[in-house]
Protein backbone atom coordinates (compact mmCIF):
# COMPACT_ATOMS: atom_id res chain seq x y z
CA UNK A 1 0.00 0.00 0.00
CA UNK A 2 1.07 3.47 -1.16
CA UNK A 3 -0.33 5.41 0.56
CA UNK A 4 -0.98 6.66 3.94
CA UNK A 5 -4.16 4.78 5.86
CA UNK A 6 -5.85 7.85 8.06
CA UNK A 7 -6.78 6.76 11.50
CA UNK A 8 -10.52 7.22 12.72
CA UNK A 9 -11.63 7.35 16.49
CA UNK A 10 -15.34 6.77 17.65
CA UNK A 11 -15.31 9.01 20.37
CA UNK A 12 -18.39 8.63 23.07
CA UNK A 13 -18.32 12.21 25.07
CA UNK A 14 -19.84 11.70 28.38
CA UNK A 15 -20.43 14.66 30.64
CA UNK A 16 -19.72 18.39 30.47
CA UNK A 17 -16.93 19.09 32.52
CA UNK A 18 -13.92 16.48 31.68
CA UNK A 19 -10.51 18.28 32.10
CA UNK A 20 -8.62 19.03 29.44
CA UNK A 21 -5.84 16.45 30.16
CA UNK A 22 -8.46 13.46 29.60
CA UNK A 23 -8.30 14.31 26.18
CA UNK A 24 -4.31 13.63 25.40
CA UNK A 25 -5.20 10.35 24.61
CA UNK A 26 -6.60 11.14 21.05
CA UNK A 27 -3.65 13.21 20.22
CA UNK A 28 -2.41 11.92 16.55
CA UNK A 29 -6.06 10.62 15.40
CA UNK A 30 -6.55 12.27 12.12
CA UNK A 31 -10.66 12.49 12.75
CA UNK A 32 -13.24 11.68 15.34
CA UNK A 33 -16.23 10.15 15.01
CA UNK A 34 -19.11 11.80 17.04
CA UNK A 35 -22.55 12.45 17.54
CA UNK A 36 -22.50 15.92 16.76
CA UNK A 37 -25.30 16.33 19.22
CA UNK A 38 -22.86 15.64 21.89
CA UNK A 39 -20.07 17.39 21.42
CA UNK A 40 -20.26 21.08 20.46
CA UNK A 41 -18.41 23.10 18.09
CA UNK A 42 -16.50 25.00 20.93
CA UNK A 43 -15.98 21.77 22.86
CA UNK A 44 -14.47 20.28 19.79
CA UNK A 45 -12.02 23.18 19.64
CA UNK A 46 -10.42 22.64 22.84
CA UNK A 47 -9.97 18.77 22.07
CA UNK A 48 -6.20 17.55 20.21
CA UNK A 49 -7.68 16.34 16.49
CA UNK A 50 -8.27 18.84 14.28
CA UNK A 51 -11.30 16.91 12.24
CA UNK A 52 -14.88 15.82 13.16
CA UNK A 53 -16.52 13.51 11.44
CA UNK A 54 -20.28 13.85 12.13
CA UNK A 55 -22.40 10.95 12.19
CA UNK A 56 -26.13 11.37 11.38
CA UNK A 57 -25.69 15.30 11.34
CA UNK A 58 -28.47 17.51 10.31
CA UNK A 59 -27.89 20.95 9.25
CA UNK A 60 -30.85 22.08 10.29
CA UNK A 61 -30.63 20.62 13.97
CA UNK A 62 -26.37 21.32 14.10
CA UNK A 63 -26.61 24.76 12.58
CA UNK A 64 -23.49 25.61 14.80
CA UNK A 65 -21.59 23.23 13.40
CA UNK A 66 -22.04 25.12 9.76
CA UNK A 67 -19.22 27.07 10.27
CA UNK A 68 -16.45 24.53 11.44
CA UNK A 69 -14.92 24.12 8.31
CA UNK A 70 -12.82 20.91 9.21
CA UNK A 71 -15.74 18.25 9.27
CA UNK A 72 -17.40 15.59 7.48
CA UNK A 73 -21.10 15.39 7.44
CA UNK A 74 -21.79 11.51 7.46
CA UNK A 75 -25.07 10.15 6.16
CA UNK A 76 -26.49 7.00 7.54
CA UNK A 77 -29.62 7.09 5.29
CA UNK A 78 -28.10 5.83 1.97
CA UNK A 79 -26.90 7.19 -1.70
CA UNK A 80 -30.07 9.00 -2.76
CA UNK A 81 -30.71 10.12 0.62
CA UNK A 82 -27.22 11.87 0.98
CA UNK A 83 -27.15 13.08 -2.15
CA UNK A 84 -30.27 15.42 -1.73
CA UNK A 85 -28.79 16.80 1.54
CA UNK A 86 -25.82 17.82 -0.80
CA UNK A 87 -28.21 19.56 -3.16
CA UNK A 88 -29.53 21.09 -0.18
CA UNK A 89 -26.40 22.05 1.85
CA UNK A 90 -24.03 21.92 -1.60
CA UNK A 91 -21.25 23.64 0.60
CA UNK A 92 -20.53 20.94 3.54
CA UNK A 93 -18.88 18.21 2.62
CA UNK A 94 -21.43 15.09 2.49
CA UNK A 95 -19.82 11.39 2.88
CA UNK A 96 -22.34 8.40 2.80
CA UNK A 97 -22.12 5.41 5.06
CA UNK A 98 -23.21 2.20 3.78
CA UNK A 99 -23.84 -1.34 5.61
CA UNK A 100 -22.13 -4.31 4.29
CA UNK A 101 -22.64 -7.76 4.47
CA UNK A 102 -22.36 -11.48 2.46
CA UNK A 103 -25.49 -13.22 2.61
CA UNK A 104 -24.83 -16.80 3.51
CA UNK A 105 -25.11 -19.65 1.03
CA UNK A 106 -28.35 -21.12 0.93
CA UNK A 107 -29.98 -23.64 -1.54
CA UNK A 108 -33.13 -24.30 -2.89
CA UNK A 109 -35.04 -26.86 -4.41
CA UNK A 110 -34.98 -27.08 -7.95
CA UNK A 111 -38.58 -28.14 -8.04
CA UNK A 112 -39.99 -31.86 -9.20
CA UNK A 113 -38.87 -33.82 -11.69
CA UNK A 114 -39.81 -34.20 -15.23
CA UNK A 115 -40.28 -37.53 -16.87
CA UNK A 116 -37.77 -39.48 -15.18
CA UNK A 117 -35.39 -36.04 -14.92
CA UNK A 118 -33.62 -35.87 -11.18
CA UNK A 119 -34.58 -32.89 -8.44
CA UNK A 120 -31.85 -31.27 -7.08
CA UNK A 121 -30.40 -28.51 -4.65
CA UNK A 122 -29.39 -24.88 -6.02
CA UNK A 123 -27.45 -22.62 -4.63
CA UNK A 124 -28.77 -18.83 -4.01
CA UNK A 125 -27.39 -16.72 -6.51
CA UNK A 126 -27.23 -13.94 -4.62
CA UNK A 127 -24.79 -15.80 -2.11
CA UNK A 128 -22.96 -16.37 -4.95
CA UNK A 129 -22.23 -13.17 -6.20
CA UNK A 130 -20.84 -12.00 -2.94
CA UNK A 131 -20.74 -8.72 -1.21
CA UNK A 132 -24.33 -6.52 -1.10
CA UNK A 133 -25.01 -3.41 0.48
CA UNK A 134 -28.34 -2.55 2.93
CA UNK A 135 -28.87 0.35 0.83
CA UNK A 136 -31.59 -1.30 -2.01
CA UNK A 137 -30.27 -4.23 -1.17
CA UNK A 138 -27.84 -4.35 -3.77
CA UNK A 139 -24.12 -5.90 -5.20
CA UNK A 140 -21.32 -4.49 -3.34
CA UNK A 141 -20.08 -3.36 -6.84
CA UNK A 142 -23.25 -1.64 -8.45
CA UNK A 143 -23.06 0.73 -5.08
CA UNK A 144 -19.61 2.08 -5.82
CA UNK A 145 -20.31 2.71 -9.34
CA UNK A 146 -23.50 4.30 -8.20
CA UNK A 147 -21.75 6.59 -5.98
CA UNK A 148 -19.57 7.77 -8.51
CA UNK A 149 -21.95 8.37 -10.76
CA UNK A 150 -23.26 10.97 -7.91
CA UNK A 151 -20.35 12.51 -7.47
CA UNK A 152 -19.22 11.08 -4.01
CA UNK A 153 -15.24 10.87 -4.08
CA UNK A 154 -15.72 9.42 -0.75
CA UNK A 155 -17.46 5.64 0.70
CA UNK A 156 -17.91 4.66 4.02
CA UNK A 157 -18.09 0.69 4.50
CA UNK A 158 -19.42 -0.85 7.95
CA UNK A 159 -19.70 -4.08 8.26
CA UNK A 160 -22.16 -4.90 10.82
CA UNK A 161 -21.78 -8.74 11.21
CA UNK A 162 -17.66 -8.06 11.73
CA UNK A 163 -18.63 -5.34 14.14
CA UNK A 164 -20.24 -7.72 16.01
CA UNK A 165 -17.49 -11.14 15.80
CA UNK A 166 -14.90 -8.65 16.86
CA UNK A 167 -12.22 -10.73 14.90
CA UNK A 168 -11.13 -8.28 12.48
CA UNK A 169 -12.23 -6.18 9.25
CA UNK A 170 -14.08 -7.58 6.68
CA UNK A 171 -10.56 -7.18 4.45
CA UNK A 172 -12.18 -9.17 1.63
CA UNK A 173 -14.76 -5.88 0.82
CA UNK A 174 -11.32 -4.11 -0.24
CA UNK A 175 -11.00 -6.80 -3.08
CA UNK A 176 -14.25 -5.36 -4.64
CA UNK A 177 -13.68 -1.58 -4.84
CA UNK A 178 -9.66 -1.68 -5.27
CA UNK A 179 -8.19 0.46 -8.06
CA UNK A 180 -11.82 2.33 -8.44
CA UNK A 181 -12.21 6.04 -8.10
CA UNK A 182 -13.38 6.34 -4.52
CA UNK A 183 -11.51 6.85 -1.04
CA UNK A 184 -12.86 4.02 0.65
CA UNK A 185 -13.47 4.16 4.70
CA UNK A 186 -13.40 0.73 6.41
CA UNK A 187 -15.11 -0.43 10.02
CA UNK A 188 -16.57 -3.11 11.72
CA UNK A 189 -13.99 -5.39 13.95
CA UNK A 190 -10.89 -3.58 14.90
CA UNK A 191 -10.98 -5.09 18.61
CA UNK A 192 -6.59 -5.51 18.68
CA UNK A 193 -3.42 -4.14 16.76
CA UNK A 194 -3.27 -7.03 14.86
CA UNK A 195 -6.19 -6.53 12.95
CA UNK A 196 -4.79 -3.07 11.48
CA UNK A 197 -1.66 -5.00 10.74
CA UNK A 198 -3.40 -7.14 8.61
CA UNK A 199 -5.08 -4.29 6.78
CA UNK A 200 -1.62 -2.63 6.40
CA UNK A 201 -0.66 -5.88 4.26
CA UNK A 202 -4.08 -6.23 2.31
CA UNK A 203 -4.43 -2.10 1.39
CA UNK A 204 -7.05 -0.82 -0.02
CA UNK A 205 -8.82 1.53 2.42
CA UNK A 206 -7.92 5.31 2.57
CA UNK A 207 -9.05 5.25 6.33
CA UNK A 208 -10.13 3.22 8.46
CA UNK A 209 -12.52 3.67 11.96
CA UNK A 210 -11.55 2.13 15.27
CA UNK A 211 -13.38 2.16 19.00
CA UNK A 212 -12.43 4.51 21.39
CA UNK A 213 -11.59 1.48 24.14
CA UNK A 214 -8.76 0.25 21.77
CA UNK A 215 -7.46 3.54 21.02
CA UNK A 216 -7.12 4.52 25.19
CA UNK A 217 -5.69 0.53 25.74
CA UNK A 218 -3.31 0.66 23.19
CA UNK A 219 -2.36 4.20 22.43
CA UNK A 220 -2.34 6.35 19.37
CA UNK A 221 1.19 5.96 18.51
CA UNK A 222 1.23 2.05 18.45
CA UNK A 223 -2.03 2.32 16.41
CA UNK A 224 -0.68 3.96 13.53
CA UNK A 225 2.68 2.22 13.29
CA UNK A 226 0.18 -0.89 13.14
CA UNK A 227 -1.01 0.43 10.19
CA UNK A 228 2.68 0.96 8.16
CA UNK A 229 3.53 -1.46 5.90
CA UNK A 230 6.12 -3.77 6.57
CA UNK A 231 8.34 -4.63 3.56
CA UNK A 232 9.00 -8.17 3.86
CA UNK A 233 12.92 -8.87 3.59
CA UNK A 234 14.31 -10.56 0.51
CA UNK A 235 16.69 -13.45 0.67
CA UNK A 236 19.35 -12.62 -1.47
CA UNK A 237 21.75 -15.58 -1.82
CA UNK A 238 25.63 -14.77 -0.81
CA UNK A 239 27.68 -16.69 -3.61
CA UNK A 240 31.30 -17.48 -2.07
CA UNK A 241 33.92 -17.41 -5.13
CA UNK A 242 36.72 -19.20 -5.73
CA UNK A 243 39.12 -16.60 -4.07
CA UNK A 244 37.12 -16.15 -1.30
CA UNK A 245 37.23 -19.90 -0.37
CA UNK A 246 40.94 -20.13 -0.88
CA UNK A 247 41.54 -17.04 1.27
CA UNK A 248 40.96 -18.90 4.43
CA UNK A 249 43.36 -21.52 3.84
CA UNK A 250 46.44 -21.89 4.66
Amino acid sequence: MSEETKLFVQYRREGTDSEPETHAWMAGADALVMNPCACTPEQFADLPVEMALLLGGDPERDAGWLKNGHCYWVCTEGLEATARLRERWPDLHWVPQLAVFKPETSYRFSGPAVGEGFSFYMPDTAAIQGWRVSDGDVLLSEAVTRTAELGFDTLWLHSEAAESRGKGLDLEVLDKVRGGPLSIWLSGGVSELKYLQNLARTGGASAVVVGEDLARESGMERLRQALIPRVPLQQVPIRVGQGDASAGTV
